[in-house]
């Protein structure tokens, strides 16, 4: 709290908004005093000169281009004191903070301590990274087939670690979840007395969306029948939309969009018939946490205005 501009004005008053206790020895020459008016050693001080003056600290920050992986702490500047410092944190319209790994694309990091104010607005957009699409299951005929892979989990996009005030005028997304591979399989099919040998590699899944996009999963592959195919492997995501998953008789599931889930591969298509053998495919990317730590966030109440996918 400031000092008063005007009127009385004692040593105590000036020590205790200097961080001392009431009723301690000070001097008006101590260091801590000096520094509210940024005053040198034994250089010559009148009372008057504290009018006004405070230990408080405000930082303005605007993040005005793209970025990844943003950690406010680390990014606060030199001219943080601890306790006595007030954040404005302002996030430009049209930038986007995203993430290059499973990550938080923005953090309010750890070291604050009791005291300080963070307030954050938001008029751009925040996203997770997406899911990687599953890779399709393999089939060797007569011999071996193989699951598939799930779909990779979206990643999260804002962490709350210590009491934050967010205003969200633009948007804040999980990534979404990668798509599921294919299931593989093996058999014999026959149509008019003749006989074929079959192996069917699955598809892979499709990418997440996130501004770092998920990659679409591998094919899977097919050996040793007379008729086999590969599965096709799956398209990345986009920054707002989630890759199709790639085609074959088990085809990929396709990646979730901005805070969606990924789909679950397709195990097995009615045109083959009942297969010999066959792998599972994939389950679908769990959607990305749009917000982490809502506990700290808005009084409790978390992130609000245009958001999606999960919270914690």
């Amino acid at each position: 709290m400031a000092l008063p501009t005007s009127g009385p004005l004692s040593l105590n008053q000036i020590h205790i908004e200097a961080g001392g206790t009431s009723g301690t020895t000070a001097s008006i020459n101590d260091a801590d005093i000096r520094a509210l008016i940024g005053k040198a050693s034994a250089t010559t001080m009148s009372f008057s000169e504290w009018y006004g003056a405070s230990s408080s600290v405000t930082i303005n920050i605007t993040i005005s281009s793209n970025t990844n992986n943003y950690n406010l702490w680390t990014n606060k500047g030199g001219t943080y004191s601890a306790g006595n410092t007030t954040v404005n944190v302002t996030i430009n319209s049209g930038v986007t903070i995203s993430s290059t790994s499973t990550d938080y694309a923005f953090t309010t990091g750890l070291g604050w301590v009791t005291g300080d104010v963070i307030n954050i607005t938001n008029n751009g957009t925040i996203k997770g990274k997406g899911g990687n699409g599953g890779a399709g299951g393999n089939a060797v005929y007569n011999s071996s087939v193989s699951n598939a892979g799930n779909g990779g989990t979206g990643g999260p996009a804002f962490r709350g670690q210590f009491a934050c005030t967010v205003t969200n005028n633009g948007s804040v997304y999980g990534g979404g979840g990668g798509g599921g591979g294919g299931g593989s399989f093996y058999g014999r099919l026959t149509i008019i007395k003749t006989t074929t040998s079959y192996a069917q590699g699955g598809g892979g899944g499709g990418g997440g969306a996130g501004v770092i996009a998920g990659s679409g999963g591998s094919g899977g592959s097919a050996s040793g029948g007379q008729s086999t195919a590969q599965g096709n492997n799956g398209n990345a995501g986009t920054a707002t939309a989630g890759g199709a998953g790639g085609t074959n008789a088990g085809s990929g599931g396709a990646g979730g969009g901005l805070g969606a889930n990924g789909v679950t591969g397709v195990l097995v298509p009615n045109n083959y018939g009942p297969p010999e053998a066959y792998g599972n495919p994939g389950t679908g990317g769990v959607r990305g946490y749009y917000q982490v730590g809502s506990v700290f966030i808005n009084g409790g109440s978390g992130i609000g205005g245009t958001v999606g996918g999960r919270s914690a």
